[in-house]
């Protein structure tokens, strides 16, 4: 099967990629016919391959979290980034695993939000962010680290979004198999095919959970956020 357009000239950066739904969401929008940009925080260029084994054209990027600014030239390159790295701490409680999940989960990734919001744009060309804030965002994700810093990364999404010159995409998705969810249940490919159909067809919230209330409650958050953050605040202008 030959490659469709959707995203066809795009570059297109993803952070978190040499996880299992970075890997499988690199391969979607490669059938869509974008240049990949892979943002990982291991060395060494990302093997990446199709359903036959082939490889596929990506130029890795290597980074590290507290080191954002590094990348606010290659961030201007790109027509969409997707903010995607995380960790998980599980039931850890302590000092470091507070500051771990924080940094990397909220700070890290409002940091790359400013940067690419901030980017100069002089040709006018279509450009967008996606952020993966997870269902953790109203669900219990047994991992109260994990809920805090991603419900943190929400609310703050929601806020600097009023403001975005560009669309603002949420990515909340339910349990799919990772290293950082060994317990998931969904299959990262077909969670990335939904996510890439889903913004196809035009949605900034992007919703992909087997959870019925993820559907219910996760609308009604950020509708609701939007309206008291839109009342309660105002934008100073530079």
């Amino acid at each position: 099967m030959g490659q469709s357009s959707g995203f066809a000239g795009l570059r297109i950066g993803v952070t978190g990629a040499g996880g299992s739904f970075g890997q499988a969401l690199l391969r979607q929008l490669h059938q869509q016919g974008a240049s990949l940009v892979a943002l990982r925080h291991s060395a060494g260029s990302l093997d990446l391959r199709d359903a036959a084994g082939g490889q596929i054209p990506v130029q890795t990027v290597t980074w590290q979290v507290g080191e954002e600014e590094q990348l606010t030239a290659l961030l201007a390159e790109l027509q969409i980034l997707v903010i995607n790295h995380g960790i998980n701490v599980m039931g850890a409680r302590d000092r470091e695993a507070t500051r771990l999940s924080l940094e990397v989960n909220t700070l890290s990734a409002l940091r790359l939000l400013e940067l690419f919001l901030a980017s100069p744009n002089p040709s006018g060309q279509r450009r967008e962010i996606w952020v993966n804030t997870s269902e953790a965002e109203v669900n219990p994700a047994f991992s109260p680290l994990y809920e805090i810093s991603k419900r943190t990364l929400g609310q703050l999404l929601s806020l600097r979004s009023l403001d975005a010159p560009w669309p603002v995409r949420r990515l909340v998705l339910g349990p799919f198999r990772s290293a950082l969810n060994p317990y998931g249940f969904m299959d990262a490919d077909r969670v990335a095919a939904a996510v890439v159909a889903q913004v196809l067809a035009g949605r900034e919230l992007v919703i992909v959970s087997p959870n019925p209330l993820t559907w219910l409650l996760m609308p009604l958050a950020a509708w609701g956020r939007r309206l008291y953050f839109s009342w309660f605040t105002r934008h100073r202008d530079p």
